[in-house]
């Protein structure tokens, strides 16, 4: 069962992200209020339920990883964002961020 829901956590973090990427793709809004309200939607009911439950962040790490990978998401957008629309410029952001994930977590 554990493994399971592993996996459903992953498929809808997964979801999110390409969801994130669908909404820069076509509206490119990389505002700041974009930012802090997606920030705010994803973060405020967590951030109530930890002071007033006494319970640490990290419990509701699904929150941390959707906040991360909203970040992650927006940062390879919002770099350079005017070669999102060409043939090779997105497909290279993707393998630099692919690369800078190897690096991250798999190299000592």
């Amino acid at each position: 069962v554990y493994n399971s829901i592993r996996i459903m956590i992953t498929c809808y973090v997964w979801m999110t992200g390409f969801g994130n990427f669908s909404f820069f793709y076509i509206k490119a809004d990389y505002s700041a209020v974009r930012v802090l309200q997606m920030l705010w939607r994803l973060n405020f009911l967590v951030l109530f339920l930890c002071l007033t439950q006494g319970t640490t962040y990290i419990l509701y790490y699904i929150c941390l990883l959707h906040t991360y990978f909203f970040l992650m998401v927006y940062a390879t957008m919002r770099i350079a964002n005017h070669i999102n629309y060409t043939k090779w410029g997105l497909r290279i952001k993707m393998g630099i961020l692919a690369v800078i994930i190897f690096l991250l977590w798999d190299v000592d």
